[in-house]
Parts: structure tokens; C-alpha cells; sequence
């Protein structure tokens, strides 16, 4: 299994552009850079920080882009972190995100970089896993990278494995300015990604000595909310069936300073915060029960949100294939039965 990441953070703007240039977004760009290759389960040759030059156009983006996607295999990470400004035209046919490039003007469209052609790339990729974290203006609106409805060609297809992590939740801007409750180098990044990459650097008290994606969210949420420098915008992911089991970083804090081993989840409830996190964490010990299973399948189909519903379907092929005599697949049905047929 190889790791591999492309970072793309365009910071400088022609002066008649309209669009600023903003410092934090070359040094966002520049740590991840630094603490992906300090972590090692990605190390010096896995990460790609795009240069000035090849961020000048989308035609550099999307070839160095389509170099690494070219290059993953079937047991693969692929990640692509784009931080910089972010433009959403509602008046285009088929309306989406925009990511602006070097050459960008305000106005003029036709000069950014489509994030359908971001999707197509990553989506065709073979890499089993493919995470897309996008820190800008207009984030909250990126679909799923398997977004229904379907589209023509590469993108007919529902594509499991993937994962949009972004600046924003419930508003169209996100901040550029650097959060002073940072430190040293990560006070000069944008909050969002400075608050990622401090995670990914001095690590979370969560017991677990990996991060998945799941748990990544969960701390860079915690973190902003009670950042005391400043008031951010709450964080978004949006899952496909994204594997969110799967370890992505290191979690590089000292052994001795996180938590203990928690208690296994006893209500229902508990059980869902906690598989949606990470989504194979205990869930051997879930399926001991066949009626607290048949519960939590139930929660988790009713839930709004497309992750809670991609975990549900997932516990439950689980389920059918654990539950192999008749009376224990009864006692989970009865439970679940209701909420699957809605």
C-alpha cells in the first residue's frame, strides 16, 4: 500500500486580478507539505507540493494531478488538498465549484479550475481510498466525489471510497487569515488548515495510535470550536462509503499523555458516535447482540446525512453475514426491518 498526496495552493495573483494574494495560502501549502513527510506512514516521497509555476494554470494543476492518480494502485491512498480561493458561478450550466489558479481574474471563469475536472481525475483513480480536502471560499457547496445524480461517462457510476473534507460547513467564506492561537509556523497558515495541521502534528489524546479520517474531522472540530483566537466556521465532511476505518496519519502524541481505552458504547446512541468515527472500530463486539445491532442500524438509517445511511447499509451487509441462523436473524430484523423500508 503506498500514500500518496498532491497539494495545490496557488497564493499569488496577478494585481489587476481582483483577487488577493494571500501569504498563508503558499505556507498552508508549504506544511503540509513539511508534516506529511515528517509523518511516517508518508514519508519524503509521497507527498507532492505543486510549485509556483505549475499552480499558474489549470493545465499544470491537473497535469501533475493526473500524474499522481496515474500512478496509484488498487491498495492506495490518494490525497488532494487544495487551500486558496474558492468561486461559485450559480448562472454556468451545471453550476459547481470553481478553484482559482495563478492566472485567475475575479470575473472571467473560463481562467479557474472546475472542480469536476479535480472529481473526474480522482474518481478514476484506483486508488481504494481517495480524500479531497478543499480549504476555500464556496467549499461548503463541493458534492460528494460520488455526489448523486449520476453523470455520463467516468462519473455514471456511483464511486465508493471517497471522502470531501472542507474549510466550511454552513456558510460560502472561509478565512485566509492566519489564527493567532496557533503557534509559530501555523499561526501563519489559514485557521482551518493551521488547526489540521496542528492535529496532524502534535496528535489528538484519542487512544487509538493512528487517525482515520473519521477521527481527523472529529479533533480539528473540537479544536476550532474552542480555539480562543478567534470565532471559525465549523468544518464539513462529506463520506462515501469512504472506508473511514482506515488509518491515515500518525497520531504522534505521546503514548502517556492520551486517553485510556474506553468502555465499550452501551446504548445505541453511544454506538453510533462512535462507529462514525471510525466505522470498524469494536464493531466485532456490536454484532455480539443482535438486537442492539438491529437498533443501531435502525439510528443510523434515519439519519439525514449520507454517511449515517452508507454506515448503516454497511453494518448491515456485516449483519447478514454474521447472523447466519435463523433466530438470530430474526432478533436483528425485528429490530431493523421498519427502518430499511422506508
Amino acid at each position: 500500500m503506498a500514500f500518496r498526496a498532491v497539494v495545490i495552493g496557488p497564493a499569488r495573483y496577478a494585481e489587476n486580478s481582483g483577487i488577493d494574494s494571500h501569504p498563508s495560502i503558499g505556507e498552508s501549502a508549504r506544511m503540509y507539505g513539511e508534516i506529511l513527510a515528517g509523518d511516517g506512514m508518508w514519508g519524503t516521497d509521497s507527498c507532492r507540493v505543486l510549485g509556483e509555476d505549475e499552480v499558474q494554470t489549470a493545465d499544470g494543476v491537473m497535469r501533475a494531478l493526473q500524474q499522481a492518480a496515474d500512478e496509484t494502485g488498487p491498495d492506495d491512498i490518494l490525497l488532494v488538498v487544495y487551500v486558496g480561493h474558492g468561486q461559485y458561478w450559480s448562472d454556468l450550466p451545471g453550476a459547481q465549484v470553481h478553484f482559482s489558479v495563478g492566472a485567475s481574474h475575479r470575473d472571467e471563469p473560463w481562467t479557474w479550475l472546475s472542480s469536476w475536472y479535480v472529481y473526474r481525475v480522482m474518481r478514476k483513480a484506483r486508488a481504494r481510498l481517495k480524500v479531497l480536502i478543499a480549504d476555500c471560499c464556496y467549499s461548503n457547496l463541493l458534492p460528494q466525489l460520488g455526489e448523486e445524480p449520476l453523470l455520463p461517462g467516468v462519473l455514471g457510476e456511483l464511486d465508493e471510497g471517497t471522502c470531501v473534507f472542507t474549510a466550511v460547513k454552513n456558510a460560502n467564506f472561509a478565512s485566509a487569515d492566519g489564527c493567532s492561537a496557533l503557534p509559530a509556523d501555523l499561526a501563519k497558515c489559514t485557521p482551518f488548515s493551521g488547526h489540521l495541521l496542528r492535529i496532524l502534528q502534535d496528535g489528538t489524546k484519542d487512544y487509538n495510535h493512528q487517525l482515520t479520517i473519521g477521527l481527523l474531522r472529529e479533533a480539528v472540530k473540537a479544536e476550532m470550536e474552542r480555539c480562543t483566537g478567534a470565532r471559525h466556521q465549523v468544518p464539513r465532511m462529506s463520506l462515501n462509503d469512504a472506508r473511514d476505518g482506515t488509518p491515515l496519519f500518525t497520531n504522534r502524541m505521546e503514548p502517556t499523555r492520551r486517553d485510556q481505552i474506553p468502555l465499550l458504547p452501551v446504548a445505541p446512541e453511544e454506538w453510533v458516535r462512535t462507529l462514525m468515527l471510525d466505522r470498524d472500530s469494536r464493531l466485532d463486539e456490536l454484532l455480539k447482540d443482535e438486537r442492539k445491532t438491529g437498533d443501531v442500524v435502525a439510528l443510523l438509517s434515519a439519519r439525514p446525512d449520507e454517511a449515517g445511511r452508507h454506515l448503516a447499509r454497511h453494518i448491515d451487509a456485516r449483519a447478514n453475514r454474521t447472523f447466519s441462523s435463523p433466530h438470530a436473524f430474526a432478533r436483528y430484523w425485528n429490530q431493523v426491518e421498519k427502518a430499511l423500508r422506508v
